[in-house]
């Protein structure tokens, strides 16, 4: 009796250390989804663009809801409706502020660290030699234990979805610069 105890707990350890393993290797886990577009507008009405989110449901088809305010620490809610796929509400809050330069926040999974954390950065820079000229980068870096579980996903849903918002926001920018 004693022998099959030890041969359980002594099965059992390997086990947990393949667990404790592939879930630290899953916590340090990062992908990233990386967009760009140029776009022939002026960095600041790309900027006014991109921080008025009330207006998003009338020219953004990725990011096609947004309810809050751009200022550190503010809450927005955001409906996510990537192309062919179920659409789904996230709360991120505002991290960073550069105006006409780079605007972040952060998402995460039920407000959990560590889970499946986003952070969305959207970066305006100058052409060099034309002020009417835009590079317009967007990108988010995921990190967390179920990141790798949904890498795929990030690509075939998220990298359409944040292509679609920059050629809208061009299109968007450019009308507006006109």
């Amino acid at each position: 009796m004693v022998s099959i105890k030890r041969a359980i707990i002594f099965g059992a350890i390997p086990a947990v250390v393949v667990v404790i393993i592939l879930i630290s290797v899953a916590a340090f886990y990062t992908k990233q989804v990386y967009t760009e577009i140029d776009i022939q507008a002026p960095k600041q009405h790309v900027w006014k663009i991109i921080t008025n989110v009330s207006d998003f449901h009338r020219w953004n088809p990725f990011m096609n809801q947004a309810i809050g305010e751009i200022r550190i620490g503010a809450p927005v809610n955001i409906h996510l409706q990537p192309p062919n796929a179920n659409g789904m509400n996230i709360d991120v809050v505002i991290t960073k502020i550069d105006p006409n330069n780079e605007l972040r926040w952060l998402g995460r999974v039920d407000g959990i660290p560590g889970l499946f954390d986003g952070e969305h950065i959207f970066t305006i820079e100058s052409v060099t030699n034309n002020n009417n000229r835009a590079h317009f980068i967007q990108r988010e870096v995921f990190k967390g234990i179920l990141v790798p579980f949904f890498a795929y996903q990030l690509d075939t849903n998220y990298t359409p979805g944040f292509n679609a918002m920059n050629h809208a926001l061009k299109t968007e920018a450019e009308r507006a610069s006109s």
